[in-house]
């Protein structure tokens, strides 16, 4: 078929297709009223401007004391009373066989709950690391995942109101490229 032949084709179906729909729109009957609402233009009503200073005008009433209410409690929004930051959290490790991943330390950050878990994930043909915890050693949950290696520097920072009160274990593993993975290294800490 040749391009003029396709051209006058598509035409025809095009012209065919716009009848059909002037043939269907024809079918209707537009004899009879469309209802309209009964007021469709809302009226609209203009009001004063406020003039500067209208507020002096209004009375100002003292707040009454009502008898027999508590005082309200004080609230800070610090970390508490004598919560310090680094303090160290007593752990033991299970089994941390090399120094490229290793769990070196864990002290609190500041916030009551927060823990910091510092150490090391920086193998050869590194690719990322995964913190997880478990209360049976058995079923992980991860903590935290990254893509970046960290040398001897802040791996999680752990909310431990997210878990209930007991001894857990935390698990570092540090995958490398391939997906091989040395053995990981395991704490076991306790939440209180």
């Amino acid at each position: 078929m040749t391009r003029a032949r396709l051209d006058v084709i598509v035409l025809l179906a095009l012209t065919g297709g716009i009848l059909a729909l002037f043939a269907a729109i024809a079918d209707r009957d537009f004899r009879r009223p469309v209802p309209v609402a009964a007021n469709p233009i809302a009226t609209v009503t203009p009001t004063a401007e406020p003039t500067a200073g209208w507020w002096a005008s209004v009375p100002v009433t003292a707040t009454p004391a009502l008898a027999g209410l508590p005082g309200l409690p004080k609230v800070s929004l610090g970390g508490g009373a004598g919560l310090k930051t680094g303090e160290p959290v007593a752990f033991s490790v299970v089994t941390c066989p090399r120094g490229d991943v290793k769990i070196s330390a864990v002290t609190t950050a500041g916030k009551p709950g927060w823990w910091n878990i510092v150490g090391t994930a920086a193998i050869p043909n590194h690719e990322y690391w995964k913190g997880e915890i478990s209360a049976d050693g058995q079923g992980w949950t991860m903590l935290y995942r990254s893509n970046a290696a960290v040398q001897d520097g802040l791996l999680i920072e752990f909310n431990t109101r997210t878990v209930p009160r007991g001894a857990y274990q935390i698990r570092l593993t540090a995958v490398d490229r391939t997906g091989n993975y040395p053995e990981p290294c395991v704490i076991s800490v306790s939440t209180r």
